[in-house]
């Protein structure tokens, strides 16, 4: 996927969010949108040179701070920045999503 793809794979995922603190949206949802979320890091992940390695000893991220990253993550990539990572968010879904051989 090229840069622009996934600047506007970024762009689509943040439009499409809907904030559940403010206009209650079912669990379910956030839970599906994190998912599209996180295969979008994934791939993004695929991409990117990571030279020595990430912080694989930190405690898993809440539902909450995914959440959140996800979205500052995704909106600094729609808007152009796409060499930003978030290396604690990384390893978190690196950890919880092992890729299958």
């Amino acid at each position: 996927m090229s840069q622009d793809a996934f600047a506007g794979r970024a762009a689509s995922l943040i439009a499409g969010f809907n904030d559940p603190a403010s206009c209650k949206c079912p669990a379910a949802e956030t839970l599906r949108w994190i998912e599209a979320a996180e295969a979008c890091v994934l791939m993004r992940i695929d991409q990117l040179r990571l030279i020595g390695g990430l912080p694989r000893h930190e405690p898993p991220l809440t539902v909450e701070e995914r959440l959140s990253r996800l979205q500052r993550l995704l909106r600094l990539w729609a808007e152009g920045c796409l060499f930003v990572i978030d290396e604690s968010l990384f390893a978190d879904i690196l950890k919880r999503r092992p890729k299958k051989a």
